[in-house]
């Protein structure tokens, strides 16, 4: 199987506000674990920004250190062109935080990468339902060693997608790895469970945890809501919800 494993750092974690400062990924072939591409892109977000101190603590990268950077803008078709193919994406956390962000800010710019139609697996769901733990703590459980004393830095995320890949393969030899489904590319909508049944709910707002289909019959108001100008949703979301309004 040909997978990419992708990984941001960002000024902060709200996607209406914050911006992509690090973009990194590896295109493998996993059966013999062999490098076909990869891309470590420093980003400088347009306009004025800044790196909260949360985020700053986490991956150390500074305004000054993004000064001759290119923009999203500029590197934008780059990337896109890089999942531009049939390969499975692996992300941690990725379903949750890395493909909505990084979707969300290219639509910024005009441009979109279809993740719905793509094989992808979250190694940060598997571990969490496996043993529940931190991508460091989950690579030295794996590894017997720190990220750090095989020469990789937590939180950078060029760093971080060795390591994801890395107990990615550690998961494969201890069980069958499970696909995740994507309903949404902003995770506003998941699979819950919800009167017994495992069905697409709100993972947001008023309706959190709620499916769609009981919210379609106690409040189509709240659905015409969302799928109108006044929703930031993303427009392939909007669409997902129409079909509760038919």
């Amino acid at each position: 199987m040909k997978a990419i494993i992708f990984d941001l750092e960002t000024t902060g974690v709200d996607r209406s506000h914050d911006y992509i400062i690090q973009f990194a990924a590896l295109k493998i072939e996993t059966d013999n674990d062999s490098i076909i591409d990869s891309k470590n892109i420093y980003i400088k977000p347009e306009g004025n920004y800044s790196i909260s101190l949360g985020a700053y603590f986490k991956h150390k990268i500074t305004p000054k250190f993004l000064e001759d950077k290119p923009t999203l803008r500029d590197v934008g078709p780059e990337i896109v062109e890089f999942f531009n193919d049939d390969s499975a994406i692996i992300t941690y956390n990725g379903n949750s935080f890395d493909i909505p962000f990084l979707k969300i800010e290219l639509n910024k710019i005009g441009l979109d990468i279809d993740f719905i139609n793509k094989k992808v697996y979250d190694v940060f769901l598997e571990e969490k339902e496996r043993n529940s733990n931190t991508l460091e703590e989950t690579y030295k459980r794996y590894k017997k060693k720190t990220m750090e004393e095989s020469g990789l830095t937590a939180h950078d995320a060029f760093s971080d997608i060795k390591a994801t890949y890395t107990v990615y393969k550690a998961h494969l030899k201890t069980g069958e790895y499970k696909e995740d489904s994507i309903l949404t590319e902003d995770s506003t909508i998941k699979l819950m469970n919800f009167e017994g049944n495992i069905v697409p709910c709100f993972n947001i707002g008023k309706y959190k945890t709620i499916s769609l289909e009981y919210v379609s019959n106690i409040d189509k108001g709240y659905l015409q809501w969302c799928i109108s100008d006044k929703c930031n949703f993303l427009q392939s979301t909007k669409e997902y919800i129409k079909k509760y309004l038919k």
